[in-house]
């Protein structure tokens, strides 16, 4: 009866022993450095943003959160390498609203963009200006358009890839406004940005967090927002929508992914501590700066926004002629 009964309270144990070293990774999560994987070069608003999530990350967690950038591909390659690595929570992505733009356009994507990721979090969103290069002929959305009109073919834009961003609101633009302006692909909206500083190309048309600093110090003229109303970081500048283009409204977001199949366990983890650094004063007042906002979500509302982005802008490819090109 004894040795029955120690036997039993052994195997109880030794279950219980089980159970507490099979979980030790993901209750401790994370136990060494996390990779943050940013798809496009320094510089641009998704790399800027990355840095201060990165930074706030690794001083709560007491582990450092490295900012990997591997641009290429309008995002894809990047992508890309996260669906590529373990899902174990230890190498995520940041993604903007160009991972949804892109599938709406890119046929030869190296992952399956709805399947091959598991969301995470969301961090934030923010307006696009339209920067245009400081000697361009035109301060006034108006103007802007009369001048792009009269010169049909001749100049060019820049974007960060096919099914980018830019490249969308771009030809959007485009469309709306009347004009024909040709599009020059870049690997990030830093190098865009240069070149529009560098008065190689009229203009970019790029995150408020990126674009605002370059216009306070008048390297680049903000002509117009793509938001419906005005932001109080940049209260100056005119709407599209309200000179003309009616309903014109594109938002820059960025969001978290990771390879698919990370543990409910892990994801939770991650989501409780990005939405932790949202909440405090230093992230809002980060975006706040560049005329951003923070969205919270937990796993479940991010899975279910970046869905609608998919089906938003494959209609908005179609409609606008936003081809592979």
């Amino acid at each position: 009866m004894t040795t029955s009964f120690t036997r039993t309270c052994a195997t109880a144990i030794a279950l219980i022993g089980v159970a507490i070293f099979a979980q030790p990774a993901l209750a401790n999560f994370p136990e060494r450095p996390v990779t943050l994987v940013v798809p496009f070069a320094p510089g641009g608003s998704n790399d800027i943003v990355a840095r201060q999530l990165a930074l706030q990350l690794g001083e709560m967690w007491g582990e450092p959160v490295i900012v990997e950038n591997r641009p290429g591909g309008g995002a894809t390659i990047g992508t890309g390498h996260v669906a590529a690595q373990e899902p174990d929570g230890y190498t995520i992505g940041i993604a903007s609203v160009t991972f949804t733009m892109n599938a709406a356009v890119q046929t030869n994507i190296p992952y399956d963009s709805r399947n091959d990721f598991t969301p995470i979090a969301m961090i934030g969103q923010v307006p696009l200006v339209i920067g245009a290069r400081p000697d361009i002929p035109a301060t006034t959305p108006q103007e802007l358009i009369e001048y792009l009109r009269s010169r049909p073919g001749e100049l060019s834009y820049g974007a960060t890839g096919v099914g980018s961003i830019q490249h969308f609101a771009g030809e959007l633009f485009n469309q709306r406004a009347g004009t024909d302006v040709q599009v020059v692909q870049y690997q990030g909206g830093g190098p865009a940005l240069t070149d529009v500083m560098g008065s190689h190309i009229e203009y970019s048309i790029g995150s408020l967090t990126q674009m605002l600093p370059q216009m306070n110090a008048g390297n680049i003229k903000g002509i117009a927002l793509t938001s419906m109303e005005r932001s109080p970081a940049a209260p100056d500048v005119p709407t599209l929508h309200e000179s003309g283009l009616e309903g014109f409204e594109i938002l820059q977001w960025w969001g978290i992914l990771g390879p698919r199949g990370v543990p409910d366990d892990v994801v939770a983890t991650l989501n409780g501590a990005i939405n932790e650094v949202l909440a405090t004063d230093t992230f809002k007042e980060f975006l706040a700066r560049d005329g951003g906002e923070p969205m919270p979500m937990n796993p479940q509302e991010t899975a279910a926004f970046i869905a609608g982005n998919f089906d938003r802008w494959a209609e908005v490819a179609v409609a606008a002629n936003i081809t592979e090109q």
